[in-house]
């Protein structure tokens, strides 16, 4: 395995615990927004804007892994209906739209960023940068970019005969 590919898997796994941690501090959070809610008749401020912005990391930062295992939502009755050749075709097909999405992906974060960093938006009510949010979700769909290339790349890498049997 190369390097690139360590550093590809290291930075994935990265991404998805970092997602996790991200997702059970959201649990807390909520729970504690609750609590104080109805018990209290004291809500957290912010709650609302910290969840929004946060759900974009848990999301992006799932995406690596779901790229990684191709779980994501896709269209098998083309993969089902072929055989051999053709269906290893199907799948790189498959791959490749994923990376193409992810790059669109990527780059309409990255111009997200750079728009609300030039624009100073703030959170309304806790006033935290926006664009920092933006950036670290940047990071975990530029993971999701890496993990993209190394899944189409792997049948370059592979034999095409394991290949097609991954996919029978």
């Amino acid at each position: 395995m190369t390097i690139l590919n360590e550093l590809g898997n290291w930075a994935r796994r990265i991404t998805v615990a970092f997602a996790a941690v991200v997702l059970a501090g959201l649990a807390v959070l909520i729970f504690l927004d609750v609590v104080g809610r109805y018990v209290f008749s004291a809500p957290l401020p912010g709650t609302v804007e910290l969840i929004e912005g946060f759900m974009a990391v848990v999301m992006f930062g799932a995406l690596a892994q779901a790229t990684h295992s191709r779980d994501h939502i896709r269209l098998d009755f083309l993969l089902n209906k072929s055989r051999g050749h053709l269906r290893w075709a199907v799948a790189k097909a498959g791959d490749l739209a994923v990376l193409l999405v992810v790059l669109g992906a990527t780059w309409g974060m990255y111009e997200r960023m750079l728009s609300l960093h030039e624009t100073g938006d703030l959170t309304p009510i806790l006033d935290l940068p926006l664009y920092i949010l933006a950036g670290i979700a940047l990071g975990a769909v530029l993971v999701a970019c890496i993990v993209a290339v190394q899944v189409l790349t792997r049948a370059v890498q592979t034999d095409a005969s394991w290949e097609m049997s991954h996919y029978d």
